[in-house]
Order: structure tokens, then sequence, then C-alpha cells
């Protein structure tokens, strides 16, 4: 298990993705074949890693932790050294990210195509919505989209 994917045991990542997205122990428990007492340990212990791997991904990138909400797999925070706001994400298909909010010269980077599909994986599993302009803009405008909207919530 690597911190990128938060320590969780693919049946954890299962069933912790599975309550993110709205369902409820009970029916993770049906659909798994398992008891509603082994989902709902395995949530506490899914929380529990995406938690430490948010709060140690901080502590690598130096950043001050604000707001954590292990549940959604959220973290934000400051950057000190880059002085400006930070979100760590945690998801099922993208592990943990870090999203610095900054203007970054996108049409240069040879990273823009890979960080626009990861952006949009990232918004697309939390049901976050884009309109043309800003599902047409660059990677660092998708970041900065992101990073408001879930600092928002």
């Amino acid at each position: 298990m690597a911190l990128s994917g938060g320590y969780l045991t693919s049946k954890q990542l299962k069933i912790w993705d599975l309550k993110r997205r709205g369902f409820r122990e009970a029916g993770i428990a049906k659909e798994l074949d398992v008891s509603r007492q082994a989902v709902h340990k395995a949530a506490d212990a899914a929380d529990g890693k995406v938690s430490q791997a948010l709060m140690e991904t901080a502590k690598v990138n130096k950043i001050r932790a604000g707001k954590v909400d292990p549940a959604v797999g959220v973290l934000s925070g400051y950057s000190p050294e880059f002085r400006t706001p930070v979100v760590i994400t945690f998801s099922a298909k993208n592990g943990v990210q870090v999203w610095y909010k900054h203007e970054g010269d996108c049409e240069h980077c040879d990273h823009s195509k890979n960080c626009r599909k990861t952006l949009l994986t990232e918004m697309e599993e939390r049901n976050i919505e884009l309109s043309e302009a800003v599902g047409s803009g660059s990677p660092s405008k998708l970041a900065e989209y992101l990073i408001w909207r879930l600092m928002e919530e």
C-alpha cells in the first residue's frame, strides 16, 4: 500500500467510494454481500487512513492544514512557501493529489494534457459541473475552479 492510494485495501477503497457517493451502509453491505457491521468497520478504518494520507501529504508539502474531511477526501490548507491556498484531494481514481492555486503556463507545459485529464476526472467523481467556458480553460483555471468549489463546501 502506498501513500498515493491512501493506504486503503481494495475493499476499504470500494466501501469508502460508495459511501462518498451517498450509498448507505446497509445498501453497500447488500451489494458486497457482507454484514452492515463489516461495512461500518471498514468505512471507519478507511476514513482514518484517508485522513492520515491527507495529513501526511500536507506535512510533506509544508502545507498548513485547515479543514480536513476524510469522508469526502478533502483537506484545504495554505502554502506559506508559495503564499497560496491549496487543496489536497483523495479519490478512488486519482489517489492523493495536491492542487495549488496559481497561474500556470499550461500552454508550454509537458504535463498540461495529463493535468486536464486528472482534473476532469476529479470533478466528475465529485459531481462538480462545469460551464463550457470553465471546461475549456487551462488546467490552472480548472484547478482554481476545483479549489474554489471544494473550499466552499
